[in-house]
């Protein structure tokens, strides 16, 4: 029959280190799985109320935010879910460049599909902006699917005049910020008071020069006391041997 044939070590999959446990390559490789899940959901749904922007796997895995511009209007083309909700000037990506817009803008089709559904939509505009957790912006986009499809209408109008009233849903995260403002201000007051600083300087500056005239005045008024005093001193010297010879 031969030798036994040796057995070949169990090498890790190419690319990873080879130093991880086996529990992590099958972790990593379920959440692979479950994210396309999550992105073949999103195309069931979406994929098949709007034909462009195409939903593909690239684009879904990390949405850009022009990507998602595109697909919250093409809905709202689509069905009228969400009309009236944007300016002439958000509705037009290229005109929102700045972060705050962005986020702005996300946080208005957040809060409709939340206002319209009646139910907490588990996601944050800024994280979506960042390009992080890609499987909370698909779960919103489904969520988007399903009130575009069953809340076109009185509900989407009311939903849409919560919005424009100011309500939002993500309120309690900009609460949140606002806290977070209060640490900015103290360090722009910081930042303010090195303004003063050269003022002082100079303050400080003329004061010390001030401060070495007068020092060096005082030695001159010694100086010419001392030399005074020498003269006078030498003049007694040569006065007394004359009185000696008288």
């Amino acid at each position: 029959e031969g030798p036994p044939r040796r057995r070949r070590p169990t090498r890790a999959p190419r690319g990873r280190a080879a130093s991880g446990a086996f529990g992590r390559w099958d972790a990593a490789m379920a959440s692979e799985e479950e994210m396309a899940g999550i992105i073949t959901g999103t195309q069931d749904t979406l994929g098949k109320l709007i034909t462009k922007p195409k939903l593909t796997e690239k684009l879904l895995k990390k949405p850009p935010f022009r990507f998602l511009h595109d697909i919250v209007m093409e809905v709202t083309r689509s069905t009228t879910f969400g009309q009236g909700l944007y300016t002439t000037e958000e509705s037009d990506a290229a005109q929102l460049s700045e972060k705050q817009t962005k986020v702005d803008f996300l946080n208005k089709a957040i809060s409709l599909t939340s206002f319209a559904l009646g139910e907490k939509i588990d996601v944050s505009a800024n994280k979506i902006v960042a390009g992080l957790e890609p499987e909370k912006t698909n779960a919103w986009l489904q969520k988007f699917h399903s009130a575009a499809t069953t809340c076109a209408g009185p509900k989407s109008d009311e939903a849409v005049q919560r919005v424009l009233s100011g309500e939002s849903a993500a309120a309690p995260k900009e609460k949140k910020k606002k806290k977070e403002e209060a640490p900015a201000e103290k360090e722009k007051e910081k930042a303010a008071a090195p303004a003063a600083a050269p003022e002082d300087a100079a303050a400080a500056a003329e004061a010390e020069e001030k401060k070495k005239k007068e020092e060096a005045r005082r030695k001159k008024k010694e100086k010419e006391e001392k030399r005074k005093a020498e003269e006078a001193a030498a003049a007694a010297a040569a006065g007394a041997p004359a009185a000696e010879e008288a």
